[in-house]
């Protein structure tokens, strides 16, 4: 086991929070059409998710940022997550995010089964998403650095 720490920059954090953000309003955008049939729906529920699910996103990471748990030093990279802190990262953002996926839809559509089904739709595709955007983010070396 390694006495070292690591950290992300705020940075860094901003910059997960920006790219994370336009491919979930493009995943909201399909799974509001998937649902309705509109695109226009999509794009509404989208515009609403933007800035409030960007401010939960990055919360979420800075959260993250404080636990150290399955975090090892890579050559060139600083340190790298374990596939088990990105899983387990991807369940917390989900558990957090479920409550928007139904209420967006909802007071943007005023039908509970249209939001039902929207959360339903976005559970499993943002949880792919989510997944792929940390395993990409854990390419880039940007960012990251140790503490001792």
């Amino acid at each position: 086991i390694s006495n070292m720490s690591f950290n992300e920059s705020h940075a860094r954090s901003v910059a997960k929070t920006l790219t994370v953000r336009v491919c979930f309003t493009l995943s909201h955008i399909l799974n509001g059409y998937i649902v309705t049939g509109s695109w226009m729906k999509g794009i509404t529920i989208a515009s609403f998710a933007v800035v409030i699910n960007m401010i939960l996103f990055w919360g979420h990471e800075r959260a993250w940022n404080w636990v150290q748990w399955n975090r090892k030093p890579k050559d060139n990279m600083f340190f790298v997550d374990g596939h088990p802190r990105t899983f387990s990262k991807s369940v917390t953002w989900r558990a957090l995010i479920t409550a928007n996926n139904f209420l967006i839809p909802y007071l943007t559509t005023g039908s509970w089964q249209t939001a039902l089904a929207f959360l339903t739709v976005a559970t499993f595709l943002n949880i792919v998403v989510y997944y792929t955007h940390e395993r990409m983010w854990n390419l880039i070396k940007w960012g990251k650095h140790d503490i001792q």
